[in-house]
């Protein structure tokens, strides 16, 4: 597998796996296959609820695959949410922090005491003394710099190797590269071909952050465009490759790094499956052509900001 390197040294694998919403033996046994399969990066967030399952995952393939942990490439996330009732604050199942009328956010030191405690308790589901990639959810306007600044002090204790972004804009950055310490290593969003975000992507790599994307292979559901699925189709015939791989390869080929999502054996196989052949700048420039701005998950788009 291809790998990037981060602007603070950190190697990355080019592709990865997402693990929303897999629970379970089901994830247990998705994470071995994978692993299996040439996977080395595994994507959650403490408000998908699997972080546990995925340690016991983890633990699974450690116990079957020998002690390595130092192979992965484990990448969470800090969320507006709690974990479970009773996880940091007794006595609700599901809350709201990073607001500036937030209950839980009324003493100066609220910040760091739930973002230091979401942290260790990622840590401790993921069984794992480190995390190779920390990212925050979204652009909590009201708490936005101060839960960054949390980051970079779990970044700089070696808690984690690497912090970021999702869901980010330009406005977002710029903000932390005038208050902030640390420059992010990574901006995670959904495009695609329907919806390039160029603008937004070369900014951010004029910067020396790395792009991720998630629900990668998203597109092919907008069965509307049709001209666009017919093209994807000519150029998996040329390549003998499926449209699936056609995307993905699109993605890296933008230097973007693609966490799909898949319980399917064969899918696991061929979404990795990308790294033996390469389309031309005129296909990677006819497929951007195809770009109207659509976005197929509403959460970014709607995303809190400033």
């Amino acid at each position: 597998m291809n790998k990037m390197i981060l602007n603070n040294g950190v190697v990355i694998p080019s592709i990865g796996l997402g693990t929303y919403p897999l629970f379970g033996s089901q994830l247990s046994q998705i994470v071995l296959t994978a692993y299996d399969c040439g996977y080395r990066l595994f994507d959650t967030a403490d408000n998908y609820y699997n972080e546990e399952d995925l340690g016991n995952s983890f633990s699974n393939l450690y116990h079957k695959r020998g002690n390595i942990r130092e192979k992965l490439f484990i990448v969470t996330k800090i969320s507006d949410e709690l974990y479970r009732q009773n996880e940091i604050t007794p006595g609700m199942n599901k809350g709201i922090y990073f607001w500036k009328n937030s209950p839980y956010m009324r003493s100066n030191h609220a910040c760091h005491d739930i973002v230091t405690k979401k942290i260790e308790t990622s840590l401790r589901f993921l069984k794992t003394d480190y995390i190779d990639l920390l990212l925050m959810h979204r652009p909590y306007p009201d708490f936005f710099e101060e839960i960054w600044y949390e980051m970079e002090q779990a970044y700089k204790a070696g808690k984690v190797r690497a912090i970021g972004l999702c869901n980010s804009y330009e406005r977002h950055l710029d903000k932390l590269l005038k208050s902030g310490t640390v420059v992010p290593m990574v901006n995670q969003i959904e495009t695609s071909p329907l919806n390039t975000k160029k603008v937004l992507i070369d900014y951010y790599t004029s910067k020396k952050v790395q792009m991720m994307v998630y629900s990668p292979l998203q597109t092919l559901k907008c069965k509307k465009e049709i001209e666009f699925l017919q093209y994807l189709e000519k150029i998996s015939c040329k390549y003998g490759k499926n449209i699936g791989q056609v995307l993905l390869r699109y993605h890296i080929q933008r230097n973007l790094i693609p966490i799909p999502k898949s319980t399917n054996v064969n899918r696991l196989q061929s979404n990795i499956a990308v790294f033996d052949f390469c389309m031309t700048d005129t296909e990677i420039e006819e497929l951007s052509s195809f770009n109207i701005d659509y976005q197929y998950l509403p959460e970014s788009k709607g995303c809190p900001g400033f």
